[in-house]
C-alpha cells in the first residue's frame, strides 16, 4: 500500500508498479459503460460525419479553415474561435467546482478509450485481473509471449484506427480516404503522421497510462483550486467507516472491514480512504466496489459515496465563485452570439491603386484608379454588384469591366474600379462624401466602402 508521501503507482524504491485493476461492477458502472460507448463513438466518427457539404470537424490549421458543426470558421474568425475555446475551459472549470474531476473520469479521452477498449481486450486476451496478475509475475513462456503478442497487435489495430480519425480531423476525411488508396509514397507527410500518431499512442494507452493523468496532465494540479468543501466528489465516510475492522481486531465497530476492494478496483490505485488525493480522476468504481461488499455485509450502501464535504452544502446561488463562472461563461455565450450573428457572407476591402494618385483621360475628365479585394465567405457561390452610393449632387461616375461579379464559395477576386469626374466639377464636390456599394445579388447584403477621390491642386 503506498504511503502519502509516495506516489501510488511507485515502490518503496520509486519504480513504476504497473497497476492491473480488478473489474467492478455497480450503478455508476452501467452509467459510465453507456457513456464512454458513445463517446467512442463520437470521437470515432465525428471526422468521418458531413453535414451539408461540411465536415462535422475539421480544423485545417495550414488553411486557416474549421469546420464545427456544419458552421465554416476562417482565419479572420478568429473571435469566434476564442469564444468556441473559452467556452470550453469554463465549463471545464464549472464542472470542476460543481462535481470534481468528473471530466477525467466520464468524459476525458485518456479515461474512455483505456476504459472501453483496451481494458476490455486485455480481460478478452488475458482473463480476469487475478488472472492478469499472475500472467505478469510468471516468467518468458510461449503461452506468455502468445498472448502479449495477441494483445499488443490488438492495440495496434485499435491505435491506427483511432489516428486516422484523428487526422482525418486535421486533413479532411475524404481526402485522407482517397491518400489511403494511393502508395504512402505519394503523400509522405500524412503516412508518417498517422504512423506517428499510432505510435504515440500505442505507448500511452498500452503502458504509459495512469502515469499521463499523474505525471504530464495540469488538470489534477490546480484541481485543488477549483474544488472546496461544497464540490461533490468521491469521498469516504470516516464517521460510519472508522475505526475499521481487520482481522487482527474484528470487534472494530466501523463499517470499513479492511477488504482493500476500493483500492484493487482503482485504475490509479490510490486508497479512497486517505481522503481526496491528486491521482484521483472520479471514476467512482470504488463506490460501486464498496457498495457490492456492504450488500454482503447486509449494510447500507454509501458508505464510499459521491457527495461534498460539507455537512450542508450550499446551494449554487450562495457560492460567489460558481456564480462568477456562470457570468462569464454567458459574457462569451453573448459575445459568440453577438459575432456570429454579425458574420457577413463576405469581405470587401477597396485600396487606392499603387500607381500615380490620379490620370488625366483623354476626354480631360479626372480619373482615380482602386482596386476591390472581394472574398466569398459563404459555402455557395456569390453574385455581386457595385455602385456608388446614390447622390443627386455626385458627379462622379464609376467604371467597372462588367455589371456583375460571380465568385465560388471561398475564393477571392481582385477588381479594377475607375472613378472619374469633370474638371469642373472637381472643385464643388470636395466635400461630398463616395461611398461605393457592393450588394450580393441573392442575399441582398449590402456593405458600403469610403471612396477617397484625389486631384490636381488647380482644381
Amino acid at each position: 500500500m503506498a504511503t502519502p508521501d509516495r506516489l501510488t503507482m511507485l515502490d518503496e524504491v520509486g519504480n513504476r508498479k504497473f497497476i492491473i485493476p480488478a473489474e467492478v461492477k455497480g450503478r455508476f458502472h452501467r452509467r459510465r459503460t453507456v457513456i464512454h460507448a458513445f463517446l467512442v463513438g463520437v470521437f470515432l466518427a465525428l471526422p468521418w460525419i458531413r453535414i451539408g457539404p461540411t465536415q462535422a470537424l475539421r480544423l485545417d490549421i495550414p488553411g486557416r479553415r474549421f469546420e464545427i458543426f456544419g458552421q465554416v470558421f476562417l482565419s479572420h474568425d478568429a473571435p469566434l474561435i476564442f469564444f468556441i475555446f473559452a467556452l470550453f475551459a469554463l465549463s471545464l472549470m464549472i464542472s470542476t467546482v460543481l462535481w470534481g474531476r468528473a471530466w477525467c473520469g466520464w468524459g476525458c479521452p485518456q479515461t474512455v478509450f483505456i476504459e472501453s477498449i483496451f481494458r476490455r481486450i486485455e480481460i478478452l486476451v488475458e482473463g480476469k485481473y487475478l488472472e492478469r496478475r499472475k500472467l505478469a509475475e510468471a516468467p518468458l513462456s510461449l503461452r506468455k509471449i502468445g498472448k502479449l503478442a495477441t494483445k499488443w497487435a490488438l492495440f495496434a489495430i485499435c491505435c491506427s484506427l483511432i489516428s486516422h480519425s484523428l487526422i482525418a480531423c486535421f486533413s479532411g476525411s475524404a481526402e485522407l480516404w482517397e491518400m489511403m488508396k494511393r502508395p504512402p509514397g505519394e503523400n509522405w507527410t500524412y503516412f508518417l503522421s498517422v504512423g506517428s500518431v499510432s505510435a504515440i499512442l500505442l505507448f500511452n494507452f498500452g503502458w504509459f497510462r495512469e502515469q499521463f493523468c499523474v505525471i504530464m496532465c495540469p488538470y489534477g494540479r490546480f484541481q485543488s483550486v477549483l474544488l472546496d468543501a461544497n464540490t461533490k466528489t468521491v469521498v469516504y465516510d470516516e464517521v460510519r467507516g472508522e475505526p475499521r475492522r481487520t482481522p487482527a481486531n474484528s470487534s472494530r465497530s466501523g463499517d470499513c472491514v479492511s477488504c482493500q476492494r476500493c483500492v484493487q478496483v482503482c485504475p490509479t490505485a490510490i486508497d479512497i480512504r486517505n481522503g481526496l488525493q491528486m491521482e484521483c480522476i472520479g471514476c467512482t468504481a470504488c463506490i460501486d466496489a464498496c457498495d457490492e461488499i456492504m450488500k454482503k455485509l447486509k449494510k447500507p450502501i454509501g458508505l464510499i459515496s459521491y457527495r461534498s464535504l460539507a455537512a450542508k452544502p450550499r446551494s449554487i446561488f450562495r457560492r460567489p465563485r460558481v456564480l462568477a463562472y456562470f457570468s462569464i461563461a454567458i459574457l462569451m455565450i453573448g459575445g459568440f452570439i453577438f459575432h456570429l450573428a454579425g458574420r457577413r457572407v463576405f469581405a470587401a476591402t477597396v485600396l487606392r491603386a499603387t500607381e500615380t494618385p490620379y490620370q488625366i483621360s483623354p476626354d480631360g475628365k479626372i480619373v482615380n484608379h482602386f482596386k476591390l479585394h472581394l472574398f466569398n465567405q459563404a459555402q455557395t457561390n456569390q453574385s455581386f454588384r457595385l455602385k456608388l452610393a446614390k447622390n443627386v449632387l455626385s458627379a462622379h461616375t464609376l467604371i467597372q469591366p462588367a455589371e456583375s461579379y460571380d465568385i465560388p464559395s471561398e475564393t477571392s477576386k481582385t477588381i479594377h474600379l475607375f472613378v472619374s469626374i469633370a474638371p469642373e466639377d472637381l472643385k464643388t464636390r470636395t466635400k461630398e462624401p463616395l461611398h461605393l456599394v457592393i450588394e450580393e445579388v441573392h442575399s441582398g447584403e449590402l456593405q458600403e466602402s469610403d471612396l477617397t477621390f484625389v486631384g490636381p491642386l488647380n482644381f
